[in-house]
């Protein structure tokens, strides 16, 4: 817990300030004056937990106060833990002995980290100030808006402030699931119902492959029925053709084996780097703009490069020569198999109108084949997507399911913190979540100012007690305009918490005498005109100002 804040440039008598367990409130004066520093006070409470927006917010603190650094003290388990961050430095954080003198330098997501696991937060999803910023409600962010206790900011996104509830109730994973199928897939949850299917043509891949099947046989008893009428017409017999068959197949393992080869060697022979490269007159060049360039150290570099192309030049040559043989040798195999096929005449004397039909009918298969593969992979990615997409609705509606648990939870803690704030006599706000992510947080039948900003309260102290926030803070704009019936017992709830609540109150002798006295009891810092945090207000004119 934060122990305890110190600044030379505060007044006097609040340069050390000590802070309670439960509740800690930073008092007005019983007028309700302005500009005395209440909710600058919360604001360096937030600098001390790693917020990022004192002092850059406030050019009046610039000017009138100046750079300045602010100390504090943590205690974990029975430890104290000594900081400070100076208003030059706000992106480092530095750990300190008791008496200020530096230890080690920590960046602001060090820090923060450091607060996020004694705190004991546990929820690796978020960060420490992803909490922070939605529950320390404070005059100048935008998260104090009544009729909006869940959204950061009045322009943020329903569905961000829900995936921020799911997270902080440890349900990371079934976000991460969604997002993962929805990248997938390439469209969001909500196009779903919209989607439109194209419908692949399962009668046209069956009318394709029985085609295919009559086509080879058609092709088959060519290539093999009039195969021997032909060949007995022409002289040959069954086993010729085989042989020449064979030959063909050998013929084309040599010239791919061969082609394979020429491809080296054509590779080879255009990385041969030319040795006999002109580079006196580029020398000259060089001396003519830089006369002092030392050429003579080029020249020795080039004379190593040169040397270098030579031997690689002299093993490439013995690779060309190597593979030029080979290729040799397979041009005369080449050779040796089309004059055998020649020799054959068989090529010429074969039926041209047999080999044109087995040509039309190959033709036909392939591009039937082609169709069919192309028709069966669209199924099969089709029905992958479909599949895809029944996991994303599986996965939506678990989803549902546990807003709708985590909806229930917070609405019956707030029933129960609502009967106790309210004793029994009005309703309880009520949180509803669509399966859209759409949010409505309303107190039925009551839509007055006071009971929203008291919804507000029910709302942070409902997930202050069922989740791990390290603290809450809540400025005097919120709690001034709750009936004060309600704020008495809303200040014993804050007082009853273990964990810090601060708070920022004006007119605490205009409260419940029970509400009073716990605010008196609980004061850490009081403030007031002549008796402000700076020990000054530059807001009002000095009396010589008249």
């Amino acid at each position: 817990m934060l122990k305890e804040i110190r600044c030379d440039k505060f007044a006097p008598n609040h340069q050390v300030i000590k802070l309670n367990e439960g509740l800690n409130t930073v008092l007005g004066s019983s007028s309700g004056t302005n500009a005395i520093g209440k909710s600058t006070f919360l604001w360096v409470i937030d600098y001390a937990f790693g917020g990022d927006r004192y002092y850059s917010m406030s050019d009046d603190i610039k000017k009138e106060i100046g750079p300045h650094t602010i100390h504090f003290t943590y205690e974990f388990e029975g430890q104290p833990y000594y900081f400070y961050r100076s208003t030059e430095d706000t992106k480092n954080v530095y750990r300190s002995d008791k008496d200020g003198h530096f230890i080690t330098k920590l960046t602001l997501d060090e820090f923060r980290s450091f607060l996020f696991q004694e705190y004991k937060v546990g929820i690796p999803s978020l960060t420490f100030s992803d909490i922070t910023e939605r529950f320390f409600r404070i005059y100048g962010r935008e998260n104090t808006l009544e009729k909006y206790p869940l959204l950061v900011k009045p322009r943020e996104q329903d569905e961000k402030a829900v995936d921020f509830l799911l997270k902080l109730f440890g349900h990371y994973e079934i976000l991460s699931a969604i997002k993962s199928m929805e990248e997938e897939l390439g469209i969001k949850f909500s196009q779903l119902k919209y989607r439109q299917h194209q419908r692949v043509d399962i009668e046209k891949i069956e009318t394709n492959q029985k085609m295919i099947e009559s086509l080879k046989k058609r092709l088959q008893k060519l290539m093999k029925n009039n195969e021997e009428a032909q060949l007995a017409v022409f002289g040959f017999d069954t086993h010729t053709f085989e042989q020449i068959t064979s030959i063909q197949k050998e013929l084309n393992s040599f010239i791919r084996k061969r082609n394979r080869l020429q491809s080296q060697l054509n590779a080879i022979t255009s990385n041969i780097a030319d040795s006999k490269a002109e580079i006196a007159s580029e020398f000259d060049s060089l001396l003519h703009f830089f006369p002092n360039a030392n050429i003579a150290a080029f020249e020795k570099i080039e004379y190593f490069h040169e040397k270098i192309r030579e031997i690689l030049g002299e093993e490439m040559n013995q690779e060309i020569e190597r593979l030029q043989q080979i290729i040799d040798q397979y041009d005369k195999e080449i050779n040796r198999l089309n004059r055998k096929i020649k020799e054959t005449g068989l090529a010429k004397e074969m039926s041209e109108r047999i080999l044109s039909q087995c040509v039309n009918v190959s033709k036909t298969i392939d591009r039937l084949e082609e169709e069919t593969a192309d028709l069966i992979r669209q199924k099969e990615l089709q029905e992958a997507r479909i599949e895809a997409e029944r996991k994303l609705k599986d996965l939506l509606l678990q989803q549902t399911e546990i807003i709708h648990e985590i909806q229930d939870n917070i609405n019956l803690r707030m029933k129960i913190i609502n009967d106790v704030v309210t004793e029994q006599q009005e309703i309880a706000p009520l949180l509803q979540i669509t399966p859209q992510k759409e949010i409505i947080f309303e107190t039925p039948g009551n839509t007055s100012e006071g009971t929203a900003f008291k919804s507000l309260v029910i709302y942070d102290l409902t997930i202050l007690e069922l989740r791990p926030i390290p603290a809450l803070i809540h400025d005097s704009n919120i709690l001034k305009r709750i009936e004060d019936i309600h704020l008495e017992h809303i200040l014993e709830r804050y007082q009853s918490s273990n964990r810090q609540v601060f708070i920022a109150f004006d007119k605490a002798d205009s409260t419940t005498e029970k509400a009073h006295k716990i605010l008196e009891e609980t004061a850490i810092l009081r403030l007031s005109d002549g008796n402000e945090l700076f020990g000054r207000s530059w807001s009002k004119y000095e009396s010589n100002d008249y």
